[in-house]
């Protein structure tokens, strides 16, 4: 697995800008109610730990050992007891299968390697009557569309893999998911965000 020290810090700082602004919102109004047994994907730098209601038991994974040791330090800081950490793929899941009431993806599935075995994971793990929660920027229609297509190369070789012109909708269909609720937003550089809620079929 390709790890990414530099951008490990790039990141930690730009995402905690943006998560003064709406994305911040974003992932506080997904999380609030969460309760139960949650599974964290690609937790980061750990922007969500702090979050999580104290009702909510999160096991949290990250594969890469740079963000992983933000992430570490970020737990040590928040109030919350409920949270553990484990370096882990989201294509390999360690876990038994139902074992999770809830899973959240934030602004991750962009970078996995291969979003549909690691959806076909998740969907594993869930419980029967389980919910995906994510946050996720997609691919825009139009010639900002064609433009996030012609950068895509560049863009996912400086900043940690992610393929910043992903259809992850489709990618939730395809891998058995029904979309319950969604919402759009735009990102930087008008950018468009999904966020909302998925249940495997």
């Amino acid at each position: 697995m390709k790890t990414h020290r530099c951008f490990a810090a790039f990141y930690d700082i730009v995402s905690r800008i943006e998560d003064r602004q709406m994305i911040g919102a974003l992932r506080a109004r997904l999380l609030a109610q969460l309760e139960g047994r949650v599974l964290e994907i690609g937790a980061g730098t750990g922007l969500n730990f702090g979050r999580y209601p104290r009702t909510a038991r999160v096991t949290a994974i990250e594969p890469d050992p740079f963000m992983l040791r933000r992430a570490c330090r970020a737990l040590t800081a928040t109030t919350s007891h409920n949270i553990r950490l484990v370096q882990a793929r989201a294509e390999d899941l360690p876990f038994p299968g139902g074992g999770f009431d809830h899973v959240v993806g934030t602004l991750v599935l962009c970078t996995v390697p291969d979003p549909l075995r690691a959806l076909a994971e998740i969907r594993r793990t869930l419980a029967a009557d389980g919910q995906l929660h994510f946050i996720e920027h997609v691919r825009a229609e139009g010639p900002l569309g064609r433009a996030q297509d012609l950068v895509r190369p560049v863009w996912k070789f400086v900043a940690g893999g992610c393929t910043v012109n992903r259809r992850t909708a489709g990618l939730f269909t395809a891998a058995g998911f029904q979309i319950e609720r969604i919402e759009t937003a735009t990102a930087g550089f008008g950018v468009p965000l999904i966020s909302g809620v998925a249940r495997p079929l």
